[in-house]
């Protein structure tokens, strides 16, 4: 939840500042008869060139009239890999049937998600393309897709708009192009078991509620999840006492690994995975809102020049102030992963991704990093997305991103910050500010 700034007691304002947050939520909504919030402007998502890295990779490959080698076991997989500078330890290896190549899909043939912080790969064995996910500051996720055994790559990575948002433009994305990381309950086959169960992404949910129909190797001691489970259709769920799936390092009883590029669906790897889609989809749901209500409040001040109830030029009004700090707000709770939920044993995954994810900084002169973890009582040791890095954080409108940032200095300063924070020592949230002021210049006062 977004909590209220600060409102004068005035009734007028109180009234307009009900209105103004009214209007935000209609401006997302949606029904039969009125245009995806995405399609309509500033964004127009369908019509507007991407400038995310699948589209300046597929611009040079033009340029340099060069196409992407094909390996003969892989295809194009381990080109893309290397081009998009995604590592292969991330792998993580999904066997429900839920998505664009589900009849291809079982617990013997499981979608590999490879990913870095801006591109998630998806392959499958056999598979006839591999599909993209690309992020792209101003737009969200982009989709493509690139046919396996062409020898034209340039012609064959394709941009797709329209079935991809059946669900990737969905509720599930809070209605904006976005990612999906659901827990589904699946027989021996892959197939769905209870439809209406799947649990959607959200990285405050407990381990015992995470990757149902998804493979996950490594350890965890007395904590359970609902990886490498599989029902026979019509079964209740087990009871977390007798989930035996748990604790696996190696997948070989259920699939040749040999088909893939490392054997495992690495636990840590997981575990970044949601929170980044997290994270991914805030970003762009909040970037859409402050856009479209920009625009939205430029046309009611163009229609009405000489209306008392707005400032001249461009000039915040105080609807325009209550709307961008409570967008501000909810930015600072992603940032600080607000109710994630803690662990309570140590954890591990068994590739090497969870020592490669932590150098790829930035770093503070101590050599302390967003990107490190603690894996014994929560995921990361300092809780603040390392994604105020990217791009899509830099693209959101100045009024909501300055706001969020001296909204974010101010909790990491407090003694005593709001009860939400409060699960942060007054340790950590200091040297989250350290690190802040090291490595990211526009957060500097």
């Amino acid at each position: 939840m977004i909590e209220s700034a600060s409102i004068p007691s005035t009734r007028h304002f109180v009234v307009r500042a009900f209105c103004a947050a009214v209007a935000i939520q209609c401006l997302m909504a949606s029904s039969a008869s009125a245009q995806l919030s995405y399609e309509r402007k500033p964004i127009e998502y369908s019509t507007t060139t991407s400038n995310d890295p699948v589209a300046r990779l597929l611009t040079r490959l033009s340029a340099e009239k060069q196409s992407l080698s094909n390996d003969e076991k892989y295809g194009y997989l381990p080109a893309l890999l290397r081009e998009l500078d995604v590592p292969v330890d991330s792998q993580t290896l999904v066997f429900s049937k839920t998505s664009l190549q589900r009849h291809l899909i079982s617990p013997s043939n499981a979608r590999a998600i490879y990913f870095n912080d801006e591109s998630y790969i998806a392959w499958v064995p056999g598979g006839e393309v591999i599909e993209i996910a690309s992020t792209d500051p101003m737009l969200g996720t982009v989709f493509y897709t690139v046919a396996q055994g062409q020898t034209n790559t340039t012609g064959k990575l394709i941009r797709h708009n329209d079935r991809c948002l059946f669900c990737h433009g969905s509720t599930d994305t809070g209605r904006v192009p976005g990612l999906i990381m659901q827990s589904v309950y699946t027989n021996a086959d892959g197939d769905r078991v209870f439809p209406s169960r799947s649990i959607p992404t959200d990285p405050r949910g407990p381990l015992a509620g995470r990757w149902a129909g998804w493979y996950v190797t490594g350890t965890h001691a007395a904590q359970s999840h609902l990886g490498n489970l599989m029902l026979s259709s019509g079964d209740e769920v087990q009871p977390k006492e007798s989930i035996t799936t748990g604790n696996i390092v190696d997948l070989s009883p259920w699939l040749d690994v040999s088909k893939y590029l490392i054997p495992d669906s690495d636990l840590i790897a997981l575990m970044v995975l949601q929170h980044q889609v997290s994270m991914h989809n805030r970003l762009t749901e909040i970037n859409h809102k402050t856009r479209l209500y920009q625009s939205e409040a430029k046309a009611i001040h163009d229609a009405n020049d000489n209306s008392p109830s707005r400032p001249p030029d461009d000039r915040e009004s105080d609807e325009d102030a209550f709307v961008f700090s409570q967008l501000a707000e909810r930015l600072v709770d992603g940032l600080l992963m607000v109710d994630e939920p803690l662990l309570s044993d140590q954890i591990s995954g068994t590739s090497s991704f969870t020592e490669s994810f932590q150098t790829r900084g930035p770093a503070d002169p101590q050599g302390r990093s967003l990107r490190q973890f603690d894996l014994r009582t929560r995921l990361f040791t300092y809780r603040c997305s390392y994604l105020i890095y990217s791009d899509s954080f830099d693209a959101i409108p100045d009024p909501v991103r300055t706001r969020a940032l001296q909204r974010l200095r101010t909790v990491l300063s407090q003694d005593l910050p709001a009860a939400k924070y409060s699960s942060m020592s007054k340790e950590e949230r200091t040297t989250i500010l350290q690190i802040l002021d090291a490595t990211k210049p526009e957060f500097r006062p």
